[in-house]
Protein backbone atom coordinates (compact mmCIF):
# COMPACT_ATOMS: atom_id res chain seq x y z
CA UNK A 1 0.00 0.00 0.00
CA UNK A 2 3.01 2.31 0.16
CA UNK A 3 2.87 2.77 -3.60
CA UNK A 4 -0.69 4.14 -3.42
CA UNK A 5 0.14 7.45 -1.73
CA UNK A 6 2.49 8.79 -4.45
CA UNK A 7 0.03 7.74 -7.14
CA UNK A 8 -2.82 9.54 -5.40
CA UNK A 9 -0.70 12.63 -4.76
CA UNK A 10 0.36 12.81 -8.41
CA UNK A 11 -3.22 12.24 -9.59
CA UNK A 12 -4.65 14.96 -7.37
CA UNK A 13 -1.89 17.41 -8.28
CA UNK A 14 -2.41 16.67 -11.98
CA UNK A 15 -6.15 17.25 -11.68
CA UNK A 16 -5.66 20.46 -9.71
CA UNK A 17 -3.01 21.59 -12.19
CA UNK A 18 -5.40 21.09 -15.09
CA UNK A 19 -8.26 22.79 -13.25
CA UNK A 20 -6.30 25.76 -11.90
CA UNK A 21 -4.27 26.13 -15.09
CA UNK A 22 -7.36 26.18 -17.28
CA UNK A 23 -9.19 28.61 -15.00
CA UNK A 24 -6.31 31.05 -14.72
CA UNK A 25 -5.46 30.57 -18.40
CA UNK A 26 -8.95 31.65 -19.43
CA UNK A 27 -8.69 34.55 -17.01
CA UNK A 28 -5.39 35.47 -18.67
CA UNK A 29 -7.06 35.38 -22.08
CA UNK A 30 -9.69 37.78 -20.73
CA UNK A 31 -7.00 40.11 -19.44
CA UNK A 32 -5.23 39.92 -22.81
CA UNK A 33 -8.42 40.73 -24.67
CA UNK A 34 -9.21 43.62 -22.30
CA UNK A 35 -5.69 44.97 -22.79
CA UNK A 36 -6.16 44.82 -26.54
CA UNK A 37 -9.46 46.69 -26.39
CA UNK A 38 -8.67 49.30 -23.75
CA UNK A 39 -5.19 50.19 -24.97
CA UNK A 40 -6.49 50.77 -28.49
CA UNK A 41 -4.37 48.24 -30.35
CA UNK A 42 -5.54 47.47 -33.86
CA UNK A 43 -3.23 44.79 -35.22
CA UNK A 44 -4.31 41.17 -35.40
CA UNK A 45 -0.79 40.13 -34.45
CA UNK A 46 -1.02 42.20 -31.28
CA UNK A 47 -4.27 40.47 -30.37
CA UNK A 48 -2.68 37.08 -31.02
CA UNK A 49 0.32 37.89 -28.82
CA UNK A 50 -1.83 39.25 -25.98
CA UNK A 51 -4.21 36.28 -26.03
CA UNK A 52 -1.39 33.77 -26.23
CA UNK A 53 0.62 35.56 -23.54
CA UNK A 54 -2.40 35.77 -21.26
CA UNK A 55 -3.12 32.07 -21.71
CA UNK A 56 0.52 31.21 -21.07
CA UNK A 57 0.92 33.35 -17.95
CA UNK A 58 -2.39 32.21 -16.48
CA UNK A 59 -1.91 28.52 -17.10
CA UNK A 60 1.72 28.61 -15.94
CA UNK A 61 0.64 30.34 -12.73
CA UNK A 62 -2.18 27.90 -12.09
CA UNK A 63 -0.04 24.85 -12.73
CA UNK A 64 2.79 26.29 -10.65
CA UNK A 65 0.45 26.80 -7.70
CA UNK A 66 -0.99 23.30 -8.03
CA UNK A 67 2.47 21.69 -8.13
CA UNK A 68 4.07 24.01 -5.58
CA UNK A 69 6.23 22.21 -3.04
CA UNK A 70 7.96 24.43 -0.51
CA UNK A 71 9.89 21.67 1.25
CA UNK A 72 13.63 21.84 0.58
CA UNK A 73 13.23 24.29 -2.28
CA UNK A 74 15.27 27.47 -2.39
CA UNK A 75 14.01 30.67 -3.92
CA UNK A 76 16.26 30.13 -6.91
CA UNK A 77 14.75 26.69 -7.58
CA UNK A 78 11.23 28.11 -7.37
CA UNK A 79 12.05 30.95 -9.77
CA UNK A 80 13.68 28.45 -12.13
CA UNK A 81 10.59 26.25 -12.07
CA UNK A 82 8.33 29.26 -12.65
CA UNK A 83 10.41 30.32 -15.66
CA UNK A 84 10.42 26.76 -17.00
CA UNK A 85 6.63 26.55 -16.60
CA UNK A 86 6.21 29.89 -18.37
CA UNK A 87 8.39 28.76 -21.27
CA UNK A 88 6.48 25.46 -21.51
CA UNK A 89 3.15 27.29 -21.38
CA UNK A 90 4.21 29.67 -24.13
CA UNK A 91 5.35 26.76 -26.30
CA UNK A 92 2.11 24.91 -25.55
CA UNK A 93 -0.03 27.94 -26.40
CA UNK A 94 1.88 28.34 -29.67
CA UNK A 95 1.39 24.64 -30.40
CA UNK A 96 -2.32 24.96 -29.68
CA UNK A 97 -2.52 27.89 -32.08
CA UNK A 98 -0.65 25.98 -34.77
CA UNK A 99 -3.00 23.02 -34.34
CA UNK A 100 -6.14 25.15 -34.46
CA UNK A 101 -4.98 27.16 -37.47
CA UNK A 102 -4.64 24.13 -39.76
CA UNK A 103 -7.95 22.50 -38.89
CA UNK A 104 -10.14 22.05 -41.92
CA UNK A 105 -13.61 23.52 -41.47
CA UNK A 106 -16.15 22.59 -44.13
CA UNK A 107 -17.93 25.29 -46.06
CA UNK A 108 -20.66 27.14 -44.19
CA UNK A 109 -19.84 25.39 -40.91
CA UNK A 110 -18.75 26.90 -37.66
CA UNK A 111 -15.86 25.56 -35.61
CA UNK A 112 -16.97 23.69 -32.51
CA UNK A 113 -13.94 24.76 -30.51
CA UNK A 114 -12.40 28.21 -30.89
CA UNK A 115 -8.64 28.77 -31.29
CA UNK A 116 -8.59 30.46 -27.88
CA UNK A 117 -9.56 27.16 -26.31
CA UNK A 118 -6.61 25.53 -28.04
CA UNK A 119 -4.31 28.27 -26.70
CA UNK A 120 -5.31 27.47 -23.16
CA UNK A 121 -5.46 23.71 -23.65
CA UNK A 122 -1.99 23.60 -25.19
CA UNK A 123 -0.53 25.77 -22.44
CA UNK A 124 -2.15 23.77 -19.64
CA UNK A 125 -1.14 20.39 -21.02
CA UNK A 126 2.44 21.51 -21.64
CA UNK A 127 2.92 22.93 -18.14
CA UNK A 128 1.40 19.91 -16.44
CA UNK A 129 3.51 17.48 -18.46
CA UNK A 130 6.64 19.42 -17.46
CA UNK A 131 5.49 19.56 -13.83
CA UNK A 132 4.77 15.83 -13.77
CA UNK A 133 8.14 15.05 -15.32
CA UNK A 134 9.92 17.24 -12.77
CA UNK A 135 8.03 15.63 -9.92
CA UNK A 136 8.69 12.10 -11.15
CA UNK A 137 12.41 12.78 -11.52
CA UNK A 138 12.37 14.40 -8.09
CA UNK A 139 10.77 11.30 -6.61
CA UNK A 140 12.87 8.84 -8.56
CA UNK A 141 16.35 10.32 -8.30
CA UNK A 142 16.65 10.46 -4.50
CA UNK A 143 15.49 6.86 -4.12
CA UNK A 144 17.90 5.79 -6.85
CA UNK A 145 20.72 7.62 -5.09
CA UNK A 146 19.78 5.92 -1.81
CA UNK A 147 19.78 2.50 -3.45
CA UNK A 148 23.15 3.17 -5.06
CA UNK A 149 24.56 4.40 -1.75
CA UNK A 150 23.23 1.34 0.08
CA UNK A 151 24.61 -0.93 -2.61
CA UNK A 152 28.07 0.61 -2.26
CA UNK A 153 28.11 0.32 1.54
CA UNK A 154 26.92 -3.30 1.53
CA UNK A 155 29.78 -4.51 -0.65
Amino acid sequence: MEWLQPVLVLSVRSFLGLLMGASLGLLGVGVGWASFVFFGASSGDTLLILLMGGAAVGSAGGSFLAWLNLDYNTGLKLVGKAVLFLMAATAGAWGGFQYSSVREIPCCAKADITPITYFVLGAVVATNVIALALRLTGLGLPSLRRQLALGKTNR
